[in-house]
């Protein structure tokens, strides 16, 4: 049995999609990194700095949800090992509207299975590799107790893709992504921060598939236990602006979701780690389930 475009396109393609990728919903599953950037998100590094990001994420999906949040394709299941490396350069000398000037890459590798028993023998797939590498520049501002940077991304469709699989590591379309993301104290020891982006993705020119518009607000309210320990609550909530677009024609295909978790972490100046984990609370054609990681940093 072959597995029709529509089911493709529709639920699984996106399966496998994180840091670095395409900024986009093919498949029902965004690649912008979700939910990642819920601790210092306004903290970029000093002139001089480079620093380097380390994000581990394994996301356990227990359903595929359609547009009223109802199961597709009964006992669909997948696991992802998501890693990515981002390195972060922040130019010494060079200013713009009187803030820092940064350079960015990012490379994600993926490594994800997907089942789905109602397809057959044709609806379980495996796929790992490099997905799409990230280029771009931040800009950032601080003060005592506020930090925030703006961003631009663009993503280049250089990851691993195959047409017919059923889960794929790139996703073979072009993306540009904007971003502001900020770090508020309102006391000394709380911690509130936001990264909040707007992703535009390019026709996939395998599928003849475009991809809506897409804001996705990461979030994170923390407590300093003490002046390197802290503990908090993260997570995100994305939606879509516009239709998916398949041959040029509006699909809908909408996607809106909700994740919320605990997170622990450790850091200092030059190095912290964090751990967190998150749950869907609102999925709508989307995968829906559980996702650990473990991400860090250290500065050189």
């Amino acid at each position: 049995m072959k597995i029709s475009a529509d089911y493709r396109l529709a639920f699984c393609v996106g399966a496998l999609l994180f840091v670095g990728k395409a900024m986009a919903l093919e498949g029902g599953t965004s690649s912008y990194p979700e939910g990642i950037v819920t601790v210092m998100s306004g903290a970029v590094g000093a002139p001089g700095d480079t620093t380097v990001y380390s994000y581990n994420k394994l996301i356990d999906i227990d359903s595929v949800r359609d547009g009223q949040g109802n199961k597709v394709f009964p006992e669909a299941k997948g696991k992802i090992h998501a890693h990515a490396l981002r390195v972060t350069h922040t130019l010494d000398g060079l200013t713009l509207l009187g803030g820092n000037v940064s350079l960015q890459v990012a490379v994600p590798y993926i490594d994800g299975h997907l089942d789905i028993p109602a397809l057959g023998p044709a609806g379980s797939g495996h796929s790992n590799g490099m997905g799409d590498p990230l280029f771009g520049a931040l800009v950032s501002w601080q003060s005592p107790t506020y930090l925030h940077n703006v961003e631009l991304d663009f993503v280049t469709p250089w990851g691993k893709y195959d047409p017919h699989a059923l889960v794929n590591p790139g996703n073979n379309s072009k993306a540009i992504y904007a971003a502001y993301a900020f770090t508020w104290f309102p006391l000394p020891q709380v911690e509130v921060s936001s990264k909040i982006s707007v992703n535009y993705s390019f026709e996939n020119p395998k599928t003849d598939y475009k991809s809506g518009v897409q804001v996705v607000a990461d979030y994170g309210v923390n407590y300093r236990l003490t002046q390197n320990w802290l503990a908090g609550i993260g997570g995100y909530v994305s939606t879509q602006l516009s239709d998916d677009q398949l041959r040029g024609d509006d699909i809908g295909n909408r996607t809106k979701s909700i994740k919320v978790g605990p997170q622990f972490g450790y850091a200092n100046r030059d190095w912290g780690v964090i751990a967190t984990y998150q749950s869907d609370v609102y999925a709508r054609n989307t995968s829906k389930g559980d996702t650990l990681m473990l991400n860090g940093f250290i500065k050189f």
